[in-house]
């Protein structure tokens, strides 16, 4: 009588070995997917922070000239390109102005100009253009409804 060996036969592991080569392979592209995502996130922050410290660094500059003018008692409409408006409020002048710091957003600041000493209000970025808010759903286009018919 013939005794039968029980061991992993040559089609189990060729299974085997196809399963662990197709996970590699997804395992890889997925790894590939996310660090190119994770490289155009850091390049969109590497642009924004670039853009805000420029950005920065120009209403730094534009509010000594303000506050350099101020001390004379004149009030420039005008300093490295940049409008500023002002304003009377309590006995004290408030200037404000723009630095862009990319297309969509832009440093704002405000300043309160008195005699007894400048201070600044308002050092944030905001936004540089109305949001529009869009909840339509295109869910069939009106050019194909004719293909239907």
């Amino acid at each position: 009588m013939k005794q039968k060996v029980r061991g992993v036969g040559v089609g189990t592991i060729s299974l085997i070995m196809i399963f662990s080569v197709l996970c590699l392979t997804i395992f890889a592209m997925l790894t590939l997917s996310t660090s190119n995502a994770e490289k155009a996130l850091s390049d969109r922050t590497s642009s924004f922070v670039k853009g805000y410290y420029e950005a920065d660094s120009q209403a730094t500059k534009v509010m000594a000239r303000i506050f350099e003018a101020s001390i004379n008692g004149s009030f420039p409409e005008s300093v490295y390109g940049v409008d500023i408006s002002y304003e009377e409020a309590d006995g004290a002048t408030i200037a404000s102005y723009s630095c862009e710091v990319n297309d969509v957003q832009d440093l704002l600041v405000k300043l309160r100009l008195e005699a007894s000493g400048n201070t600044i209000l308002e050092w944030k970025t905001g936004y540089s253009r109305e949001w529009q808010f869009n909840d339509s759903l295109n869910l069939l286009d009106p050019d194909m409804l004719g293909f239907f018919e």
